[in-house]
């Protein structure tokens, strides 16, 4: 099925417009919003460090061999999508429960049906990714999979699964989901994330995530698998904390997600395995007009700005990656024209390169690809037959002279017409197309867009720390009672631009974390940075845990509930504040 005939199916059957465009809309302001609270040049410092990996893969990943041997976690490879599924079910082998968390590359290769086929039991550990699962139709969205679906019908997927579903309360069915992963986690065999980076010069895996499924995956206590993309390799932690200063607010408007974990050494007695996926990612890097696709994050921000993505839904596009950068990067991966549609699917507006965090040029991808589908003869029958009648009447010359001949009688009937009022000679020239105004999402009743909002910088740090951990639902205080069931901790420092603090070596005990009544964070005064990249010298070298306001998820309908796996309380206790 085409994506013209999948769209056209959703939007009579689904409407996924009236569902998607109120959110989307809202999240591109928010968007907007967070970034301007980072630095000035947080895109820019992003868009080099991801440049800076993509240019040196090889070299990169070299490192990382190195820096993974010392730390005892084990590296592998594949080249293809059934080799890194080979790869996981040989690590599985004595395995019967799985937990997974979320990893668009799982998706990719397919890995959770191969293990299933396989009779093992994979449980998606994500609430938005549970549900999809349900439904069986996967995801819509890269950061949000039940985007499409609304309150009513996640009910009715979660009562028909046998969970005691008996109303649409967001709080009520979140937590149903909650309860049975967290019961599935105390019974599994391995647990396998995905991964947001991997540093090549320490050997740490970040993963960020809301809900506490990831920080429950990677303490599992005897096999933890990651799965990601060859190109998530990242020279260092500098690098790191750049491209985590634009994703959250690119993603989801949250200034950082609630945990973002460097992970380091495997735990006593487990065993970590990362599997890096090729998959054709090095065929994108050795061609020069889609190289810069590798930087890709994952943000999912192309999709929220895209009209077509608002209009069609994430499902038209009948790949695991949809919107503007699903519709680059599928024809990419699956080479065998199943996909080669999907670059028709946009209005070419360049909203989707606009807003991209990391600078990828989609809207210049995406012409070329329209190009080599032509050549290809990917395109309809009756578009080809269009063209080559029109290179018959208009090839060899034959259409310049038309041209030409044209344009000289309409400049003689011009100068034979007086001009009358209204007439366009007497309008000021048009100015461009394509500027950043004009892309810009336009106001109600046609109003020019307001201006973006003003770059702050967090000043004072104290002040602004407050308000930010605050408004992510934590208690910040100058002293605190200590209660019953408290998990009680020292941050290395606190972040004010986020309201996050910092947990490195035995402060970030994640299970401990997760089964506290209260997370209590003592942090010194002086350690409050401006930005997550002021973070560096604070990480050390072992575990680190960044921590943003307590669990939370917001997969059905954008509707946030705290305290998913890990209490809804955090105390912030700044020392030495004055």
């Amino acid at each position: 099925m085409s994506y013209r005939e999948r769209a056209k199916s959703e939007i009579e059957t689904a409407q996924p417009e009236a569902v998607l465009a109120p959110i989307l809309r809202k999240l591109v302001e928010d968007s907007a919003e967070a970034l301007a609270g980072m630095p000035p040049d947080a895109r820019e410092a992003a868009a080099r460090a991801r440049a800076a990996s993509v240019a040196d893969l090889e070299g990169l990943h070299a490192r990382l061999r190195e820096a993974f041997e010392r730390r005892g976690i084990h590296y592998h490879r594949a080249a293809t999508a059934s080799e890194a599924v080979g790869i996981v079910q040989h690590l599985l082998r004595r395995a019967r429960r799985v937990a997974k968390s979320k990893s668009m590359v799982a998706e990719e290769i397919g890995l959770t049906r191969a293990l299933r086929q396989r009779g093992i039991d994979v449980l998606e550990t994500d609430i938005g990714e549970y549900i999809v699962d349900l439904e069986g139709r996967g995801p819509s969205h890269i950061t949000a999979p039940a985007l499409h679906l609304n309150r009513t019908r996640i009910r009715e997927l979660l009562a028909r699964a046998g969970h005691d579903a008996t109303d649409d309360d967001p709080q009520r069915l979140s937590r149903l989901v909650r309860d049975t992963v967290a019961r599935f986690f105390e019974e599994c065999d391995a647990a396998i994330t995905g991964a947001n980076a991997v540093i090549a010069s320490s050997g740490r895996v970040v993963i960020v995530e809301n809900e506490g499924n990831v920080a429950l995956g990677v303490s599992h206590p005897q096999l933890h698998i990651v799965v990601t993309g060859l190109e998530k390799v990242v020279p260092d932690e500098a690098a790191a904390l750049a491209v985590l200063q634009v994703l959250a607010p690119s993603a989801t408007a949250q200034p950082l997600t609630a945990f973002t974990h460097f992970v380091a050494d495997p735990l006593p007695g487990q065993q970590r395995h990362v599997v890096f996926v090729d998959n054709g990612r090095s065929a994108i890097a050795a061609d020069p007009r889609y190289r810069d696709l590798l930087r890709c994050i994952r943000c999912g921000a192309c999709m929220n700005a895209c009209p077509v993505y608002r209009v069609a839904g994430g499902l038209s596009y009948g790949s695991v990656y949809m919107g503007p950068v699903g519709a680059v990067l599928s024809p990419l991966l699956w080479r065998d024209g199943r996909y080669a549609d999907l670059p028709f699917a946009s209005s070419l507006c360049g909203r989707c390169t606009e807003v991209c965090p990391v600078g990828i040029p989609l809207h210049r991808m995406l012409l070329e690809l329209r190009a080599d589908a032509a050549q290809a003869e990917h395109t309809p029958a009756v578009e080809r037959l269009a063209w080559r009648a029109w290179a018959a009447a208009f090839g060899r010359g034959r259409g310049r002279t038309a041209i030409a001949a044209g344009r000289w009688l309409w400049r003689a009937a011009r100068l034979l017409r007086r001009p009358r009022p209204g007439d366009p000679r007497t309008l000021p020239p048009l100015g461009p197309i394509h500027t950043p105004a004009s892309l810009a999402p336009a106001g109600p009743a046609g109003e020019p867009p307001p201006p973006p909002p003003p770059l702050r910088r967090p000043e004072p740090l104290l002040v602004t720390f407050r308000e930010r951990a605050a408004t992510l639902g934590a208690e910040v205080t100058d002293a605190y009672t200590p209660e019953p069931g408290d998990r009680t901790v020292e941050a290395a420092a606190a972040v004010a631009a986020t309201g996050s603090v910092l947990l490195t070596a035995e402060a970030a005990d994640r299970r401990g974390l997760l089964r506290a009544d209260r997370v209590v964070v003592l942090v010194d005064a002086d350690r409050v940075v401006p930005y997550p990249a002021d973070l560096e010298p604070f990480l050390g070298d072992g575990e680190a845990l960044i921590l943003t306001g307590a669990s939370r998820t917001a997969d059905i309908e954008k509707q946030i509930v705290r305290g998913i796996h890990g209490s809804e309380r955090l105390t912030i206790v700044l020392r030495g504040a004055g």
